[in-house]
């Protein structure tokens, strides 16, 4: 859960991997969920094993198991873990789509353990306004890196962000359920916001579709359980 001390200059945030800062076309980025490498453990846990299709083969052979967890480590550790049959041969582009299909359905279900009971009593940042956009900024850095994200979304100075901060609150006080962002009046922002509210997804993170359950892949059941 990020707290005021967290918040750094949007301009340094380039060269961190942990810190907050605020964007004016994202609204508020936790730095450590969009670090690739970092606890959502995307490049390593999801697309790493996608993309090698290394995995526990199926019993049809036609396809292998993928397993990604999310994890919280507070008072308690807990976390939630999903395991998928992904079909085999999938070009990159498709590959791509089953991953983030994945990837928003774990981050889904972790941020509403987190909002559950005994959970809760630990952290408030079940659907804290700045988690799900980080996650997909996180998951975009690491399936197709390369792109100076966050330049593109405008950062804002350290002053700007403690002002919203200071405002409205901390960030969890706008639970958001979507993967679109939380956007807040700022002096630094072109774009007028006249209150606290729910924008539109930057293209930039919108360029990769979701894949539905069925032919690609679908949960892993004991019918897949093979080699």
């Amino acid at each position: 859960m990020s707290k005021r001390i967290d918040i750094i200059d949007g301009s340094k945030a380039v060269s961190k991997i942990y810190g907050l800062i605020y964007t004016c076309k994202c609204g508020w980025i936790d730095l450590g969920h969009a670090n690739p490498e970092g606890t959502e453990g995307v490049k390593n846990l999801l697309w790493k094993p996608m993309l090698s299709e290394t995995g526990k083969r199926s019993r049809d052979g036609k396809g292998f198991k993928i397993s990604y967890s999310q994890v919280m480590k507070k008072f308690i550790t807990a976390g939630e873990t999903r395991h998928y049959y992904v079909k085999l041969g999938l070009t990159k582009q498709q590959k791509e789509s089953v991953a983030l299909s994945i990837f928003i359905e774990v981050s889904t279900e972790f941020e509403n353990m987190q909002g559950s009971l005994p959970y809760s009593i630990a952290t408030k940042s079940g659907f804290s306004s700045e988690d799900l956009i980080s996650n997909l900024l996180g998951f975009y850095r690491t399936v197709r890196p390369g792109i100076d994200y966050l330049l593109a979304f405008q950062p804002v100075s350290k002053d700007a962000a403690e002002k919203i901060w200071d405002t409205y609150g901390a960030v969890e006080n706008n639970k958001n359920t979507s993967f679109a962002p939380f956007l807040y009046p700022c002096s630094e922002c072109k774009e007028k916001i006249y209150g606290p509210m729910c924008g539109l997804l930057p293209e930039i993170l919108n360029t990769i579709k979701p894949a539905k359950k069925g032919e690609l892949f679908r949960m892993w059941d004991i019918w897949s359980d093979g080699l």
